[in-house]
């Protein structure tokens, strides 16, 4: 897992349960207050001075809208408001751990607990990397604000470059932005340093800091509407999180 404190790779293992009280934060302007190798990703050509030409989709587009289709979103939610149960990542968009959650659990996730209603999920995006993390996930959060925070970020952890690279360029989030059904691109730029964005960022810091998150992804769920707890996960996998998923739902 990527370790926050010390800005290296923390060994990945099982998590002691915690119980600790997350207020789930919606981004809105009412909100107050690894080793170091990576897998490969697709390369997606970027916009640069001398013009190299944009994509008008990067890869994965067809995949991420068939993950999320007809599930309900709002803001940073995913699946069904009334879902009996809650669960919360907190993530960095440049962390290769996050991006394996998202690619190897995150589908059967979806398919198994989201998409019946049993389970509804939270991204608490923080940025600790370095700047590209706060670039992307400035989009990310400007995505939601049309609901479509959960395809955008998919779709970044689809094609994820090296940390701190200079990945996260306007040219690969507008093409990210045009893989999206039904999402205005220039209206997600524009809102990139919006109040309601600069909340989000705050309060998600801020739920990190108090949940004593020093590592990405961290996982804490429950029932909707109490306490959460976090998730001990030894693999990102969705056998690790079919355990307390199921019990949770039962």
């Amino acid at each position: 897992m990527r370790a926050l404190v010390n800005n290296r790779l923390a060994l990945f293992g099982a998590v002691g349960v915690v119980a600790v009280g997350i207020a789930v934060a919606l981004i809105v302007v009412s909100v107050v207050g690894s080793g170091d190798k990576k897998q490969s990703a697709p390369t997606v050509p970027t916009a640069t001075a001398r013009g190299t030409t944009v994509p008008a989709k990067v890869p994965g587009a067809a995949a991420a809208a068939g993950l999320f289709r007809g599930i309900p979103q709002r803001l940073n939610q995913l699946g069904n408001a009334s879902a009996p149960v809650t669960m919360i990542e907190f993530a960095d968009l440049q962390c290769p751990f996050c991006r394996d959650y998202t690619l190897n659990a995150l589908p059967a996730i979806v398919k198994e607990y989201v998409r019946p209603g049993k389970v509804k999920l939270v991204f608490g995006g923080i940025s600790f990397i370095g700047p590209d993390s706060e670039t992307a996930l400035r989009a990310v959060y400007a995505a939601g604000l049309q609901n479509r925070l959960w395809n955008f970020a998919d779709l970044l952890y689809r094609n994820q470059g090296e940390e701190n690279s200079g990945w996260v360029t306007d040219g690969l989030l507008r093409a990210v932005g045009r893989s999206i059904p039904g999402l205005d691109v220039d209206a997600m730029m524009a809102a990139r340093q919006s109040e309601e964005v600069d909340a989000a960022i705050a309060a998600m810091r801020q739920q990190a800091q108090n949940a004593q998150v020093d590592s990405t992804p961290t996982f804490f769920a429950g029932k909707t509407g109490g306490t959460l707890q976090q998730v001990a996960v030894n693999a990102l996998t969705p056998e690790a999180f079919r355990p307390t998923l199921d019990a949770l739902t039962k």
